[in-house]
């Protein structure tokens, strides 16, 4: 059976667990779904850095801001009730990843409930004075884009 069936299934488990009704009731809301997304995000072969991409993730999806600011505490009690399963035995080094990313995921929220994005700068390589400009104006770059 595949990793992503069984979290899956591990979702569903847990929401039916004695662990999920001991949570907050705040917390409860959407859970199932906010953990389905994450376990599908994580995909067939769950490694740390897709447990923390997956969790990143979640902070878009269309949800009130506060369920998705408290998703953390939500994964981490899932993560938490994984060992019981027995299905997932490196499960107990993702609470560890959720935990150092969770000052980070919160930081991500802007006041209004969007999410900073991340920038990503395309590398260049650098461009000699006498070169034509980058920018595609058909001039030197000195007498471009490099002035001054």
């Amino acid at each position: 059976m595949p990793h992503t069936e069984s979290l899956q299934d591990a979702v569903s488990d847990f929401c039916q667990s004695q662990h999920f009704l001991l949570l907050d009731t705040q917390l409860k809301q959407n859970a199932e779904g906010l953990l389905a997304h994450w376990a599908q995000a994580v995909g067939g072969d769950p490694t740390t850095l897709k447990v923390k991409e997956a969790l990143l993730g979640v902070a878009h999806l269309d949800l009130p801001l506060d369920q998705r600011q408290r998703f953390p505490e939500l994964l981490t009690a899932f993560v938490e009730y994984l060992p019981s399963t027995g299905r997932f035995p490196s499960s107990a080094s993702w609470a560890t990843v959720i935990d150092g990313c969770e000052e980070g995921y919160l930081a991500a929220f802007r006041n209004d409930g969007s999410v900073r994005g991340t920038t990503i700068r395309k590398p260049v390589a650098p461009v000699g004075r006498n070169e034509p400009c980058p920018c595609g104006s058909g001039k030197k770059f000195k007498k471009c884009c490099g002035k001054g």
